[in-house]
């Protein structure tokens, strides 16, 4: 199935994914209740989680993992 992300650095991307949460690059996208029409499709949408993306520090202390 194809998502819609929202927010961070995938914001408007359609990627394929399902689930609880979507992982682009180095980011972890969560589930929403909302859908978006995107090519003709509704798309469910996945907010940014911005304390779970590479460039914001992952580590030892980060809850992601």
């Amino acid at each position: 199935m194809d998502v819609l992300l929202r927010g961070g650095p995938g914001d408007g991307q359609v990627v394929r994914g399902g689930g609880e949460n979507v992982l682009w690059q180095a980011c972890l996208y969560e589930i929403t209740s909302e859908v978006a029409p995107r090519h003709g499709r509704d798309l469910r949408v996945y907010r940014h989680r911005p304390d779970c993306c590479e460039p914001q520090g992952r580590g030892s202390e980060d809850t992601c993992e």
